[in-house]
């Protein structure tokens, strides 16, 4: 007997139960492609802060000027206005950063590089209300190049998104949606303009070779943007989606009620009691939070 499909009038602008569905597919990809199985290396914790973030801030830049100055459809250097996807390595840093809001937009808030420059401004200087939230846009999304398709972890991750031809390899892209895959496409084509001399995708580190993991002091100072232990929010989400996998979140009524469960506990947190002491959220409402972060 098939579940029967739950009706809900959701509180939020966000339509959040199909993208609670996207949320559990990103993580799923994720494991299933080895990301979330290790320590982030340095290398793809350089590439998240210090290419990736100034990107998405041009990517923003970009945008606005697009309004008034370039075609509503194509960038002023020939960048398509329909979001980014980004690298798989990139992709898991940037969902553990942000699903600490307030420290990450207080990053963003603090770095110059990743102001969004509106084109009323008149000086070099960006105050906070001026500067917009790099959001990641679409959601849950993540590409990620395998130069062998013969890899059981591979076969079993893109299940769920395209893949497309590029060289003697395959990209995977994640959702399975032609906006994401021009969403992809673009994000590539901006990477290549600005750092022409980056590879966009890394390789997967070999599990084997233990420098791939060890991370040095300055490593781990670098991992720490704003004083966020960004490496230590990976090693507490990578077992969230164990969490999330019970049968019961397949079932469209069981999430609409945690959707409701979500919107009664973000009440209850603003009550004098809920003020006023640590309230734990059940993993079924954890899912719609985490999803709304």
């Amino acid at each position: 007997m098939k579940e029967a499909t739950a009706k809900t009038t959701s509180p939020f602008s966000l339509d959040l139960l199909p993208l609670s569905k996207s949320h559990r597919e990103f993580l799923k990809t994720l494991h299933g492609l080895g990301i979330t199985q290790s320590v982030p290396s340095s290398e793809s914790v350089r590439r998240y802060l210090d290419l990736w973030l100034p990107l998405v801030a041009e990517y923003n830049n970009l945008c606005c000027y697009s309004l008034e100055k370039v075609d509503k459809e194509k960038g002023a250097i020939g960048v398509e206005l329909v979001g980014l996807v980004p690298p798989s390595d990139v992709a898991w840093l940037w969902h553990c950063h942000r699903l600490a809001p307030r420290r990450y937009v207080e990053y963003i808030h603090n770095q110059p590089r990743l102001a969004t420059k509106h084109e009323e401004s008149k000086t070099e200087e960006i105050s906070v209300a001026e500067t917009k939230t790099l959001e990641a846009d679409p959601p849950f999304a993540l590409q990620h190049y395998h130069c062998k398709d013969n890899n059981t972890e591979y076969d079993e991750a893109k299940s769920t998104g395209i893949v497309e031809e590029k060289g003697e390899g395959k990209v995977l892209i994640l959702p399975h949606t032609a906006s994401t895959a021009a969403a992809a496409t673009n994000a590539r084509v901006l990477w290549e303009k600005m750092y022409p001399s980056e590879s966009f995708f890394l390789p997967l580190p070999d599990p084997n070779d233990k420098s791939c993991v060890t991370l040095t002091i300055q490593d781990e100072e670098k991992a720490n943007p704003g004083g966020f232990n960004l490496l230590g929010s990976t090693l507490r989400q990578k077992d969230f989606l164990w969490q999330i996998s019970g049968p019961n979140f397949d079932k469209p009524t069981f999430l609409a009620d945690g959707l409701e469960n979500y919107h009664k506990f973000l009440i209850l947190r603003t009550t004098p009691n809920g003020q006023n002491q640590i309230i734990v959220p059940t993993y079924q409402i954890d899912l719609m939070w985490h999803t709304h972060m």
